[in-house]
């Protein structure tokens, strides 16, 4: 750089700030010829991360951004073919691909480890979103459009398609996504918020393609933009190709800057109501009410600490006041999911509520809430309470790793709102200063009561929210769109029929075109490293079962687990273990009362999870080996009290609390009743493999949708006492069973740390050896027959499976391979393009012996199913190139 700062490529550093606790150096840049903006975070890492993302600020519910986000990448003035994304995804070695939209942000970000790779990314990315075509076809094929249901035939009925219109009938299938869109319109009136940037169903068809590129010329400039990148590639190589490649084609924009405007506030509390629908006719406990307070700013990092604080201190575990309530009523099964402390947009909110109520027990329910906040003001907190909530933040700011993306991509995403709103994205990255002023203000006894007082109790913009459900909403939506389409028909003029025949045949000439694929850039076989380096797992010795250990740089952070084989058990018992392992954690133990445990688990761990999972054998895919875990981690410090904890939790959990025990398993029957529509390709998936092995029968019947039925039924029983106390007898029986000696212990920890690992697991365990149990669990029999399960969503979720070979065959890799070919190069086209399916594709599981095909959010099901067939014949056909190996390869391999 020179004496001024700024680079000859026009970017400005205007701040440079080491982040200790994070590893790395944050760098703000400006590119002063066009005002936009470039976040830099340095570090070691060579998986270098990369993002752009434009503040999209949507005035209607058409989906104008979302659907913009898939139409850009259709297709740019470099890359003119059909479907640059995609096509990357199968030509590259990304850890992560992929586009998103927000509520009023639309990013583009990928990872690689490769750095030909990254490069080949970027400017496919670059040239997408300042270059695009944006071809009328595209917007047709990705947003909506007309078409007659025998495109080529204007007698048939006329339909509305679209990879969106379907992706958000999907979305908008889930009561949850329906809660929050009904919430967050009476919360926010005036702003963006108010819309579903997603798109409504009903509302996508009227965005015109004119309204569209109106859209992208306004907000797809750079000074509307934010560059943000992280890894060991330079900020200023990274600039020069950003320049190069995007700037130098733009100005300064002469337009107003984009940006959301405040929200006009409530002089006094709103109350509305809506309906949600639903397959029952049995109404009764299946109302969801929220109440929803506008808070501040999100670019206030000191008040946005405060709220989370607060939000946690309410809610955070069973032994949170406010969640004690909500948990405990009888008026409702169990608070919301949309619980806590919202900072997405410019203007937070906190929500709280419930599911599984009645419409006549609204008022009731907002007087329990505000009635707990009253008493915490009045009260206050006790401190180790307060003291638990500031571990976990601390604990949160060291986590290095979790949520499935590359973890540099955390950290963009950690501070992309910060950065849209021009506030203050490195102040989220390093929190040390403000987090110790936190802990200063919470010293004070009043400070709390006066929080609470100030951002809820004396705040007037707060909503109450009542949805409720209706058996007939569904067939009245169909009926209405049926209607409108009907419509539209009757008033289409010849020529009108005729140009929708003809769009109709241009698409698919148009997704039939063989195209120049040698346009993109790409990496090979050649740029795959001959080797890679694994995280080194040793074998320590220890008295009290097998123990592994694994240096890493974790932060100050010790990882435990604890894995044991499950023993022989009888079919009752196995079908208790997925309400075990939901339940373990969450009751009291060692002579503590629930409470006690969570408060204990709050302040000295970042939780315990509990899991169970049965895995074939490498060598035979119809023999199985079956595991449960518990999982935990902590600030170093606390590493004997997590053990202590753990150890508690696996030998001395008690069943006893029978109120405990019907609240967790009614709050259990709501979450998984409310995540089928988001979830049913797995559970589809599921499904089919369970017509064909033991394994995957066993899978499907302990978390599949015979889960979810049988969860339902034990939900019930426990209105009586006697089926209370059944559930308790039970679980302590199943409980028993699993001490025995099968003991694993696994610790991540920094190197320095592994001994005093090794000396805390031999004072809390007594000496033994390790041995595995006679026998396994007995497996349910796989089924005979197709299976149909239908739900209240508007679209399909679609899967066929094939029985294989097991994990060690030499056909195994191949298959594997198989399947990245048919999703790439058959069902791709097949299923998004042609069929308007937002997704799906193959997949090869060894580890079950499985091929699977599968539709996500889906218009159709018999076409679907068809198309399946049709992929395997194409595979038969001798179609398959070396060039589709290659591709497919370099998929799994990254």
């Amino acid at each position: 750089m020179n004496n001024t700062n700024t680079s000859t490529t026009g970017f400005k550093l205007l701040r440079k700030q080491p982040i200790e606790a994070l590893k790395l150096t944050a760098l703000e840049y400006q590119h002063e010829p066009t005002g936009a903006r470039h976040l830099h975070l340095e570090s070691e890492s060579s998986e270098n991360a990369f993002m752009v993302a434009f503040h999209t600020v949507p005035q209607d519910s058409s989906g104008v951004a979302h659907i913009l986000e898939h139409t850009v990448l259709c297709g740019s003035e470099r890359y003119p073919v059909r479907d640059p994304f995609f096509l990357m995804i199968r030509r590259s070695l990304n850890t992560f691909m992929n586009a998103f939209t927000g509520s009023d942000y639309t990013a583009y970000p990928f990872a690689s480890q490769n750095r030909k790779d990254y490069f080949n990314l970027m400017s496919v990315y670059l040239d997408a979103v300042f270059h695009s075509l944006l071809h009328p076809l595209d917007f047709a094929q990705e947003g909506h459009r007309l078409e007659f249901a025998e495109p080529a035939n204007p007698a048939s009925p006329l339909e509305y398609k679209g990879v969106v219109y379907n992706e958000m009938k999907g979305s908008m299938s889930s009561p949850l996504s329906q809660l929050y869109q009904g919430v967050t319109e009476q919360l926010y009136p005036t702003s963006t918020y108010h819309f579903n940037s997603g798109g409504d169903p009903a509302q996508i068809p009227t965005l015109s393609y004119q309204a569209l590129r109106h859209f992208y010329e306004t907000h797809y400039h750079p000074s509307n933009a934010v560059f943000m990148t992280y890894g060991n590639i330079p900020a200023e190589e990274q600039q020069a190709f950003i320049s190069k490649e995007a700037l130098a084609a733009f100005t300064a924009s002469q337009g107003k800057p984009i940006a959301v405007q405040p929200e006009v506030r409530y002089t006094a509390p709103q109350q509305a109501e809506f309906t949600y629908p639903v397959d029952d006719d049995n109404l009764n406990g299946k109302t969801h009410l929220v109440l929803g307070w506008l808070l501040k700013r999100s670019t206030d990092l000191d008040m946005q600490l405060r709220c989370h604080l607060l939000s946690d201190l309410l809610l955070d575990t069973s032994a949170s006041p406010l969640r004690k309530a909500l948990e405990t009523t009888p008026l409702a099964t169990a608070a919301s999911p949309l619980c806590g402390f919202h900072e997405d947009g410019l203007e937070t909110s906190f929500l709280c509520g419930v599911e599984g109520s009645d419409p006549a027990h609204a008022d009731a329910i907002e007087a329990l809430i505000l009635g707990v906040l009253k008493d915490v003001a009045d009260k206050g907190i006790p401190a180790e309470q307060v003291e638990a909530v500031l571990h976990q933040l601390e604990l949160s700011q060291r986590e290095l790793g979790g949520d499935g993306h590359p973890y540099g991509l955390q950290l963009l995403f950690s501070c992309l709102p910060a950065a849209i709103h021009r506030g203050d994205p490195i102040g989220l990255l390093d929190l040390e200063a403000a987090l110790a002023k936190l802990r200063k203000e919470v010293s004070d006894p009043a400070f709390i009561s006066q929080l609470i007082r100030e951002l809820l109790l004396h705040n007037p913009h707060r909503v109450r929210v009542t949805m409720k459900p209706d058996q007939h909403l569904t067939q009245a939506r169909a009926a209405d769109e049926q209607a409108r389409l009907a419509s539209i028909k009757a008033g289409l003029t010849a020529q009108q029929s005729q140009q929708l025949v003809d769009q109709a045949r241009q698409l698919a000439d148009r997704q039939a075109i063989d195209e120049d694929l040698s346009l993109l850039p790409c990496v090979t076989r050649a740029d795959i490293p001959p080797k890679r380096s694994y995280p080194v797992i040793t074998e320590r010795a220890s008295s009290c079962g097998a123990l592994a250990a694994v240096a890493a740089g974790t932060n100050g952070l010790v990882y435990h687990q604890l894995v044991r084989q499950l023993p022989q058990l009888s079919a009752e018992q196995l079908e208790l273990l997925p309400i075990y392992t939901q339940l373990v954690t969450e009751v009291g133990s060692a002579g503590r009362d629930y409470l006690e445990t969570q408060l204990l688990q709050h302040r000295t761990t970042g939780g315990i999870s509990a899991s169970a999972a049965l895995r074939a054998l490498p060598d035979n895919a119809d023999t199985v080996r079956a595991y449960i875990t518990l999982s935990s981690r902590t600030l170093n410090p606390k590493l004997d009290a997590m053990v202590a904890l753990v150890k508690a939790t696996a030998t001395a959990a008690s069943f006893d609390e029978l109120q405990r025990m019907k609240e967790l398993v009614g709050q259990l029957k709501a979450r998984r009743l409310s995540g089928v529509a988001s979830n049913g390709h797995h559970y589809a998936m599921q499904a089919a493999a369970a017509q064909l092995r033991q394994v995957s029968a066993t899978n499907d019947h302990l978390a599949g949708i015979p889960a979810i039925r049988r969860l339902s039924a034990l939900d019930k029983s426990l209105a009586s006492d006697d089926g209370l106390q059944s559930l308790s007898e039970n679980l302590t029986a199943l409980h028993e069973a699993l001490q025995q000696d099968s003991k694993h212990f696994l610790f991540v920890a920094e190197e320095a740390l592994l001994e005093d690992c090794t000396q805390t697991l031999a004072r809390h365990w007594p000496p033994g050896a390790s041995e595995q149990p006679k026998q396994a669990p007995q497996l349910f029999k796989p089924g005979t027959k197709p299976i149909a399960y239908i739900t209240t969503t508007q679209v399909n979720h679609c899967a066929a499976a094939y029985a294989t070979v097991c994990e060690s065959h030499k056909d195994a890799a191949p298959l594997t391979v198989l399947a990245g070919i048919l999703r790439n190069h058959y069902l791709h086209t097949a299923l998004r393009e042609k069929g308007g399916a937002y997704g799906g594709g193959a997949s090869h599981d060894a580890s079950s012996g499985i091929f699977r095909f599968y539709s996500y959010r889906d218009p159709n099901i018999i076409e679907t199913f068809e198309t399946f067939e049709r992929a395997i014949d194409w595979a038969l056909q001798g179609k398959i190139t070396d060039s589709m190996l290659e591709e497919s390869l370099l998929g799994i391999i990254s």
